[in-house]
């Protein structure tokens, strides 16, 4: 019966076969297998290595700020700059004044949203008096509903004046203010739109500067990324959310984006990393040596090609168990010649399939079974 089992199992999946077959459940389960049953199914081992020095080569990468992390303080206004209250390479905290910037500007705006402000109470108060009147029967429906109109229009210019004023750099508060009396005024205080550092200041005091124009670039710099150059033929082993380190930096992330074109001159793909432990010891513009798998609790070995079983995007390899094999994931870094690197969790002393591993792969799908 074994060996009718042997041969019918040969035959559907064209390679060796097992005598007894246990259900795959999930990535930890045993596949339940004998040593005389693996090798009448063809299964051989292969110890593991620890990765080689060149393997460890680390690839070029330059530290970048993200780019929605960077923010341009501007002039909303034509204007004189009178002060500018911070320096390069200065933390700054959001909503805190970085420059103050005098504009003629600010004063006809100001001036056009109090006239519209007079404009919205003048006809809420004439709408709500005609409210009345209707209801005493004094007056036409369509008085009423011109009221309401007028009230409804001069309501919208208000919101335009008062989205003006918020251009102009004019605070809630400072508009409030204003609407209550405040005299009107040219000073426009620029303020932090975000917490981060002071990167580079492109206008001085005194300066006159036309509307729009840049004074000051402030950036949040945690977290980072990373612009890894990666060669053609490494870039089949990379994943998104594969570990990414900087071993001469101490700093470690992850992945979160593979280009899709490749630089002619120099046969590389751009992948991106996410770096957050350690992004405090890494300059903008920083140039890197990067090394793709092996941090979160994981080692980077040196595996069989052939050993790599791979389904649904994701690779994996048999570990031999005294009562048969498990399957473990690993994250491919680099293939070369008939060895693969792969970052996994391992100890050192496994050994893996290396012969076979469509039959454990067949094994793990449940197919075949006992007779």
């Amino acid at each position: 019966m074994t060996l009718l089992f042997l041969k019918r199992f040969r035959a559907h999946i064209a390679c060796a076969a097992i005598l007894s077959v246990a259900p795959w459940v999930g990535a930890a389960e045993l596949l339940k297998l004998t040593a005389d049953q693996a090798r009448a199914a063809g299964v051989e081992t292969a110890a593991i290595s620890a990765r080689s020095g060149a393997a460890s080569q680390g690839l070029p990468a330059q530290v970048v700020i993200p780019a929605p992390q960077m923010r341009v303080v501007s002039a909303p206004l034509a204007g004189l700059v009178e002060a500018v209250l911070v320096a390069t390479n200065q933390n700054v905290r959001r909503g805190q004044v970085l420059a103050r910037l005098a504009s003629p500007g600010l004063a006809e705006v100001q001036h056009t949203y109090l006239q519209a402000s007079a404009q919205h109470q003048l006809a809420t108060s004439a709408a709500a008096r005609d409210e009345k009147l209707f209801e005493e029967g004094i007056i036409a429906q369509s008085r009423l509903e011109a009221a309401r109109s007028r009230q409804q229009e001069v309501a919208a210019d208000l919101a335009e004046r008062t989205q003006a004023l918020r251009a102009a750099g004019m605070s809630a508060e400072a508009i409030n203010r204003l609407r209550a009396g405040r005299a009107v005024g040219t000073g426009i205080d620029l303020v932090a739109p975000l917490d981060g550092v002071v990167l580079e200041q492109m206008a001085l005091p005194g300066q006159r500067l036309e509307a729009a124009a840049p004074i000051l670039k402030i950036a949040k710099l945690e977290p980072l990324w990373l612009e890894i150059q990666v060669p053609v033929d490494r870039i089949a082993g990379v994943a998104l959310d594969l570990p990414v380190r900087l071993p001469a930096q101490e700093v470690s992330g992850r992945v979160i984006a593979i280009g899709r074109a490749v630089a002619g001159s120099t046969q590389t793909l751009a992948v991106r990393a996410e770096v957050r432990k350690g992004a405090e010891r890494l300059r903008a513009g920083q140039l890197v040596e990067a090394v793709l798998g092996g941090t979160g609790g994981q080692g980077v070995w040196t595996v069989p090609v052939s050993a790599i079983a791979r389904s649904n995007g994701r690779a994996q390899v048999y570990v031999a168990t005294p009562g048969g094999f498990t399957a473990q994931v690993v994250q491919v870094v680099e293939e070369a010649g008939g060895n693969a690197l792969v970052a996994a969790p391992f100890k050192g002393n496994e050994r893996v399939a290396a012969k076979g591993v469509a039959t454990l792969k067949a094994i793990e799908a449940g197919i075949g079974g006992v007779q």
